[in-house]
């Protein structure tokens, strides 16, 4: 090129704003993205040969595909980060959710998952497809959403067997049985 940089910086820096704003960056990240659009810039005013096209073409195709590539490299690393938080909080909570609100449960230190006689007297109450939302929901942890296309059936169906099984276990005789196999098997646990 005939023209010093500085000379070509000015007459083509518009550019880099022009990019900049038509992908939406701004605020902080202005800074960051005009820094690299001069790096662009300046590396096709190296490598730029008249004889293969249009410079205008050519510089907005560099500062556009460098400032898109950042984007990506940006959005990379926040993925990592949230990636990083997740796996730290379910360390933290041991994945234990509860359905789709995603609140933790409990702490799991002290709840026997494995309580053979306790599931056993909650299966003896319910229906198959009751037993079935248990292991599901409670158990697995599954959404309800999950759970339907697993067993084929609508949400509602799902939603329905859970209701039905909880209204079986709440009745006074069945918490009292519950209460007495699980503070047997866990007598630090008594309830």
């Amino acid at each position: 090129m005939k023209q010093d940089f500085q000379t070509f910086f000015q007459t083509n820096q518009g550019r880099i704003h022009y990019q900049i704003q038509r992908l939406g960056i701004t605020g902080d990240l202005y800074e960051d993205f005009y820094s690299e659009g001069m790096i662009a810039l300046w590396k096709a005013y190296k490598s730029f040969e008249p004889t293969k096209g249009n410079l205008g073409t050519y510089l907005n195709f560099r500062i556009r595909y460098r400032l898109i590539d950042l984007l990506r490299k940006r959005a990379r690393e926040n993925e990592q980060i949230e990636q990083i938080i997740r796996d730290k909080i379910t360390e933290i909570d041991g994945g234990h959710r509860y359905g789709l609100s995603k609140f933790p449960l409990v702490n799991q230190q002290g709840l026997p998952v494995s309580n053979e006689p306790f599931w056993h007297e909650v299966k003896r109450h319910l229906s198959k497809r009751q037993w079935q939302w248990v292991e599901y929901f409670i158990i697995a942890d599954l959404t309800i959403q999950e759970i339907a296309e697993i067993e084929s059936v609508s949400a509602d169906a799902v939603k329905s067997w859970g209701r039905e099984a909880r209204r079986k276990l709440r009745k006074k005789e069945v918490i009292q049985r519950l209460k007495t196999l699980y503070s047997t098997k866990n007598p630090e646990n008594s309830v």
